[in-house]
């Protein structure tokens, strides 16, 4: 997981481009709620996915590779771990973050898009008694509602600086869906909701990354709030004057002291478009931004 912060303007630009992508076609029917939401007390009684897409113990996945990206586990899929699930509101789930919800979500079982830290899937229809549902709520597990996109649910004035909306890129379109659909999950004002993530506050309906507004969730221990360029994360937290303060195949950036994944060495990221690597930083950043200051760059 830690591998997968980027530096706080890295994250603003992919904000769009991760989430517009949510849905990339006609909206037919939405899938019923995944079969693996049991109910459940404590995480022992929940699965995990090993990189074959198989569903295995808790147990089992201590023992495998984390991630299905490493040559063992591309040469045989049942060395890795996809990914876990964690007993979140009495429901086995699959815990995510928003801004990284492709890697953190399986889309082999039916989600696409993280709601309130948990990986949730498409509901709704203009007319659920064709399934003989007595509301659209009947596409989610119990005790979750179908959160709909309007302005008293996923508000589109919300989603829209996102990347989500009416002529979003990704060819996902809210017009496209009919009235009623949104994702399952539990509002964030709902009574008896559980906190935001770590570093997000509630919208109403939606939790959203900003540690820096007053409402927000703290840091967890181990990392700071960094707010730059309109936007405000929770990143690992670092002392660049000490060796080793970071993950094997990162650096602590001076300045901003958080650990983030270096452009650099045998285990290096690939720079997105619009980023160069940082020969001195050793991290990628935009082209022309300062990442210590969030302004222009003179060097």
């Amino acid at each position: 997981m830690r591998r997968r912060q980027h530096i706080v303007a890295l994250r603003v630009a992919l904000v769009s481009g991760l989430i517009s992508g949510v849905i990339g076609g006609c909206f037919l029917r939405p899938a019923p709620s995944p079969g693996f939401r049991y109910a459940c007390q404590e995480d022992s009684e929940c699965q995990a996915l090993d990189c074959s897409g198989a569903t295995i113990s808790l147990e089992k996945a201590a023992t495998l590779i984390d991630g299905c990206d490493s040559i063992e586990v591309k040469a045989d899929p049942t060395l890795g771990r996809r990914a876990r699930q964690t007993c979140m509101s009495g429901l086995c789930e699959y815990a995510c973050e928003l801004l990284t919800y492709r890697l953190d979500c399986p889309s082999t079982e039916g989600f696409q898009f993280c709601f309130n830290g948990a990986c949730a899937s498409l509901c709704g229809t203009d007319d659920y008694t064709k399934y003989k549902f007595d509301s659209n709520d009947d596409f989610c597990a119990s005790s979750q509602t179908c959160v709909p996109f309007d302005d008293s649910g996923l508000d589109p004035n919300i989603l829209e600086p996102l990347g989500v909306g009416a002529g979003g890129q990704g060819g996902f379109s809210i017009n496209s869906l009919p009235v009623g659909a949104g994702f399952c999950g539990t509002r964030c004002d709902a009574e008896g909701a559980p906190a935001c993530p770590p570093g997000q506050f509630c919208t109403g309906a939606l939790c959203l990354p900003g540690c820096d507004q007053a409402t927000a969730t703290p840091c967890d221990a181990g990392t700071k709030c960094i707010a730059l360029a309109g936007f405000s994360s929770c990143l690992v937290a670092c002392d660049s004057s000490v060796m080793g303060s970071c993950a094997e195949g990162e650096v602590c950036v001076p300045g901003l002291e958080v650990c983030q994944p270096s452009c650099i060495g045998l285990e290096s990221v690939d720079c997105p478009e619009t980023f160069a690597c940082d020969p001195d930083l050793a991290i990628c950043i935009p082209v022309g931004d300062d990442p210590t200051t969030g302004g222009s760059s003179t060097t």
